[in-house]
């Protein structure tokens, strides 16, 4: 959820940051591409890293990288600068593999199912919660500062991110005092022989093989893909579109992504339940 938030903090504030960097409706869709690229590559890498080096390093540095980028994006003065920006972020987006990965390791398979699909929602359910708060986090920013309207704008989008940062710097620490598996971390049970090492080309292998997953692999790319942009342009389409403030349009837009606090868990749900009957 963290890095969901952190991942789509700009959508909803993108009517600012749009007209303090001169960007126009293309640059928008743009930038919105460059996050979501760099999250497709990183979560193709970071599978088969959580089978290597097991989840919690996988997330702690996910995490912590975010951080880092989140507060460059602070400091961005034009449109590429917050392409790159974004794309470095967007990395983060592999955190969602991550979890998935680290449930279903935690998890008895009775109940896998549900198991992943809540962590799932709690951790979509960001990208609704980023956009209902972050125009009411600028207003408190904005009523703090001091200067001309343009220049307390211009320094308000820019000091919300420190609320991500400080989310991504907790979540990232706290992640490093979990285990890998329920009996211990990968790395002291394959030292210690309970488990076998794996291998990154058989794990490759396997999944590029199996059937299923390239059904579920078309499946969820065109969900999650509609759910993309929904986070990422919904807030400024109420806005450019409806004339509504910021903060309204981005409760508007957040009702999508809050839908997965009770979307999801009923999938899981029924997929424990087909399963035991398969």
């Amino acid at each position: 959820q963290m890095a969901f938030v952190c991942w789509f903090a700009f959508a909803p504030l993108m009517v600012l940051v749009r007209a303090d960097l001169g960007m126009t409706i293309k640059g928008v869709f743009t930038v919105n591409i460059c996050s979501v690229a760099s999250t497709v590559l990183t979560r193709f890498a970071v599978g088969p890293l959580c089978d290597k080096v097991g989840p919690k390093l996988c997330q702690s540095v996910l995490l912590g990288w975010i951080s880092v980028m989140t507060l460059v994006g602070m400091s961005v003065n034009s449109q590429w600068s917050l392409g790159i920006v974004r794309f470095l972020i967007g990395m983060g987006g592999g955190t969602f593999v991550v979890t998935q990965f680290w449930t279903t390791q935690l998890f008895c398979h009775e109940i896998v199912g549900v198991a992943n699909a809540t962590s799932a929602g709690w951790g979509n359910l960001g990208g609704g919660v980023t956009n209902l708060l972050m125009p009411y986090i600028f207003l408190g920013f904005y009523g703090a500062v001091s200067g001309t309207s343009a220049e307390k704008e211009d320094l308000s989008w820019r000091l919300c991110y420190l609320v991500p940062l400080a989310m991504h710097i907790s979540g990232g620490l706290f992640a490093l005092t979990a285990r890998d598996l329920p009996d211990g971390n990968i790395a002291q049970l394959e030292a210690s022989g309970a488990k076998q090492k794996s291998k990154g080309s058989i794990i490759l292998k396997t999944g590029l093989t199996n059937v299923n997953a390239w059904i579920l692999t078309a499946t969820y790319g065109m969900c999650f893909g509609v759910e993309l942009t929904m986070n990422s342009v919904a807030a400024l389409y109420f806005h450019e579109y409806h004339g509504l403030t910021p903060q309204i349009a981005g409760l508007l837009a957040s009702l999508y992504g809050l839908m997965n606090l009770v979307a999801r868990s009923p999938g899981g749900l029924l997929s424990d339940w087909s399963n035991k009957r398969a």
